[in-house]
C-alpha cells in the first residue's frame, strides 16, 4: 500500500498564497466622521441645577376632576408656564391626588412635564401645600429631547392664589 505524504512546507506557502489572492478590508473614507457620530450619541445629557418659583396668576377648576392654571416662572426657568390638571381625587385625610402637565415657556424653547401632585391639606381650608414630582418629558427649541425632575413645595391659597410653589431639580439636553 501505498501512503501519500505531503510536506510540511506545503502547508504555509498555500495559506500565503490565498492571503494574497483575497482582497484586503479597508475602512471606509468616513471612518472618522462615524467615530465621532457614535461618540456624540453616547455623550450623557448636559444637566442644569435649577431652582426658582411658581407664581400663579390664574387658578380654575373646569370640573370635579380637572383644572387650569398658568402663571410666571421666577428663577432659572424664568419665563411663563401653562398647566392642566386632571383626575382629581379626594384622598383620606384631606389630601388631593391628581395628576398634570405644565408647560414652561422660555425665550429659548419651552420644556413640559408630566407630573403627579399630592396637595396636602392646611389649618386654612382654602390654602394647600403642593408635594410634586414634575417629570420633564422633552421640549422646543433649546429643550427639544429634554429629560429631568423637578420637585415643588410651598402653599397656595386656592382662591386668592397668594403664595407660590418653589421648585428645585435638573433639566437635562441632549
Amino acid at each position: 500500500m501505498r501512503q501519500r505524504t505531503f510536506s510540511l512546507g506545503f502547508v504555509p506557502v498555500a495559506s500565503f498564497l490565498v492571503a494574497c489572492a483575497e482582497p484586503q478590508l479597508t475602512a471606509p473614507a468616513n471612518v472618522a466622521n462615524l467615530a465621532a457620530s457614535a461618540q456624540q450619541l453616547a455623550a450623557p445629557p448636559a444637566c442644569e441645577h435649577v431652582s426658582g418659583a411658581f407664581v400663579f396668576t390664574t387658578f380654575q377648576f373646569t370640573s370635579q376632576t380637572t383644572a387650569v392654571g398658568a402663571g410666571t416662572l421666577l428663577g432659572d426657568l424664568s419665563g411663563r408656564f401653562s398647566a392642566e390638571y386632571f383626575d382629581i381625587q379626594q384622598r383620606g385625610s384631606g389630601v388631593i391626588h391628581m395628576l398634570a402637565h405644565h408647560t414652561m415657556t422660555r425665550s429659548t424653547g419651552t420644556i413640559r412635564t408630566s407630573d403627579e401632585i399630592l396637595l396636602l391639606p392646611d389649618q386654612d381650608p382654602a390654602v394647600g401645600r403642593p408635594n410634586s414630582r414634575l417629570d420633564v418629558i422633552g421640549g422646543t427649541g433649546a429643550y427639544d429631547g429634554a429629560t429631568g425632575l423637578l420637585h415643588t413645595h410651598g402653599q397656595l391659597n386656592l382662591a386668592t392664589l397668594a403664595g407660590s410653589l418653589q421648585y428645585r431639580g435638573q433639566v437635562c439636553v441632549p
